[in-house]
């Protein structure tokens, strides 16, 4: 379980929340926002704990009985809702949705008096999954909610809730985490120190993504082929050749794509922010350009990597969307070689 000063780096908003906790103040629902692995689920336990803590100041504490359930996954007065995981007896398990029956079991649940008194704390994640008959039905608690009683959202696309209900809550927007802060996350949590900021810089400001890429040795040999063929390759003659070894890989496009363009995203970030570390396994020239080429020429790889794969829904040989897309990064980095 986190506490608030881990999630110091978000800014004020989040010492916002503390304080109104803290005083006893805290609206009865929060949206909290933001991508993949950015720590919406973290953050809405340390608020359930911080909101159920025995403790008269700085909580949540850790130590008091409440703390521990929650950090145990196992207290009474917190009511998880997410896809897949049936709260309701007439719910299906791994369902992709959350259906209405979900939240009436909800509903019925914090009809009832707390186990210890406190207060009732529903987390729903990643909301966007309810059905809109779910969304409606979660919509009159929130209007008219019982006391005592916090709702906390999750949604990395709030677009998929109804404007009713967003409106209902207030929104948290989380930010991406910093790199350095990623990479000492995962070396605390027992990451070797060489992957570890190998995975905080690819992650793109998700701890979460960072966490599950540190593990991932799948990821890094792909990485380390799309690194080779599009940014140390700079010999149109061997472009068949490294083209020829994908052509039966069509079902790792979207992984191939995806690396590409955090990779991409590497040099945008060091064009803007510095640090040599983030580049260290680029190419000089890479370097280069990615410190003096017109922006609009960074960004323009962007358009060629989302072309590649509008071709790819419509079908165009995979080999040949590759080839493509090796001449227009070796025809964009010529001009910056030595």
């Amino acid at each position: 379980m986190f506490s608030f000063e881990d999630f110091r780096f978000q800014g004020d908003e989040i010492r916002s929340l503390k304080h109104q906790i803290d005083e006893g103040r805290l609206v009865h629902a929060l949206l909290i926002t933001g991508g993949e692995g950015f720590g919406k689920r973290s953050l809405a336990t340390t608020l359930a704990a911080a909101l159920l803590c025995e403790a008269q100041s700085g909580k949540p504490c850790f130590s008091c009985a409440a703390c521990r359930l929650v950090n145990a996954n196992e207290h009474p007065d917190i009511t998880v809702i997410e896809k897949g995981v049936p709260l309701s007896p007439d719910t299906a398990k791994g369902r992709a949705t959350i259906p209405v029956d979900d939240i009436r079991e909800m509903i019925r649940i914090c009809s009832q008096f707390s186990f210890e008194g406190r207060c009732r704390v529903v987390m729903i994640i990643e909301a966007g999954n309810m059905t809109t008959q779910a969304q409606n039905s979660l919509l009159k608690i929130l209007e008219e909610p019982p006391a005592n009683t916090y709702f906390l959202l999750t949604s990395a696309h709030p677009e998929q809730l109804l404007t009713t209900v967003r409106s209902r809550c207030r929104t948290v927007r989380m930010i991406p985490w910093e790199t350095s802060f990623i990479e000492r996350t995962l070396i605390g949590s027992g990451v070797e120190e060489a992957k570890a900021r190998k995975a905080a810089a690819a992650a793109d400001g998700s701890i979460g993504y960072a966490l599950r890429l540190s593990s991932d040795d799948e990821y890094w040999k792909t990485r380390e082929e799309v690194m080779n063929a599009f940014f140390r390759n700079r010999k149109r003659s061997e472009l068949l050749g490294i083209s020829s070894k994908w052509k039966d890989k069509k079902g790792e496009a979207d992984t191939v794509f995806t690396i590409l363009e955090n990779l991409v995203h590497t040099l945008t970030v060091y064009r803007f922010q510095g640090g040599k570390e983030r580049v260290a396994d680029f190419p000089a020239d890479w370097i280069r350009f990615a410190e003096k080429a017109p922006l609009k020429q960074i960004t323009g790889l962007n358009d060629r990597i989302r072309e590649a794969r509008k071709q790819i829904t419509f079908n165009v040989n995979y080999q040949a969307v590759c080839e493509q897309l090796l001449l227009a990064f070796i025809g964009e980095i010529d001009q910056w070689a030595n």
